[in-house]
């Protein structure tokens, strides 16, 4: 599970903070920064958390909302919840500006307002992991969104994941990665899985892409990938139509 981290400069409050966070959800889990600098140094150097909880005011000024900015741009994912002993000075200033906040706390922090801030990240966590495709390189987790995937290529036993974007690459066997994808992606040979809202059209040996790439239908499989994809492209015209 990806940390928590807790910013505060008021000692007694980041500490309070930090444990209800570890009592939520367990001990060592959540990092604790007293300068939002030091905060922006973590995150910089390739730190990643599940939510950061952080003061609005430091030094008599929103320099919490301009922290989360930056976040924002060093980390998309991470959401933000504001905390403040002074509600009607910062309500209206959070939304100004772009960050992505996901829960607003008041000073001092209730444990079940704070513990139902955290269940709702983890179950947004938890609906966008269904929507993407966690493999493992060289020790490192990569998370890819389904709909970015265009096919899967097969060499031995690394796969190359090339996406709209570029490419990733894994270890794995296809068949055992083609069980995780949803029902838009066919196997078409062996050494190659098709993201079906790729395809332009399909040819004999072969399916042609929208970006043109061209990628082999085995013998075997031409009959199935061309029944498969045209029962696709039914579902799709008939959502279309709303019937």
């Amino acid at each position: 599970m990806k940390r928590v981290a807790v910013c505060d400069d008021n000692p007694l409050i980041l500490e309070d903070v930090a444990k209800a966070v570890e009592c939520i959800l367990g001990t060592e889990c959540c990092d604790r920064y007293d300068d939002l600098k030091n905060l922006l140094i973590a995150i910089e150097g390739g730190e990643r958390y599940l939510a950061i909880i952080m003061d609005i005011e430091w030094d008599g000024s929103a320099c919490g909302i301009e922290a989360a900015q930056k976040i924002q741009r060093l980390d998309e994912c991470a959401k933000i919840i504001y905390m403040t002993g002074y509600a009607e000075r910062y309500v209206q200033q959070i939304f100004l500006k772009p960050a992505n906040i996901s829960g607003f706390l008041m000073k001092p922090v209730e444990e079940n307002l704070l513990k139902e801030n955290l269940k709702k990240i983890m179950e947004d966590v938890q609906e966008a992991e269904k929507k993407r495709l966690l493999v493992k390189y060289k020790g490192a987790m990569l998370t890819l969104s389904f709909d970015d995937i265009v096919y899967l290529e097969s060499a031995g036993h690394m796969i190359t994941i090339h996406t709209r974007t570029g490419k990733q690459s894994c270890y794995d066997r296809l068949e055992k990665i083609f069980e995780r994808l949803p029902e838009y992606f066919i196997q078409c040979h062996k050494s190659y899985v098709v993201n079906m809202k790729e395809i332009q059209r399909i040819e004999k040996g072969k399916v042609l892409l929208s970006d043109y790439t061209e990628i082999p239908i085995s013998k075997a499989r031409y009959g199935d990938t061309k029944s498969r994809y045209f029962h696709y492209m039914e579902g799709m015209l008939f959502s279309a139509n709303g019937t």
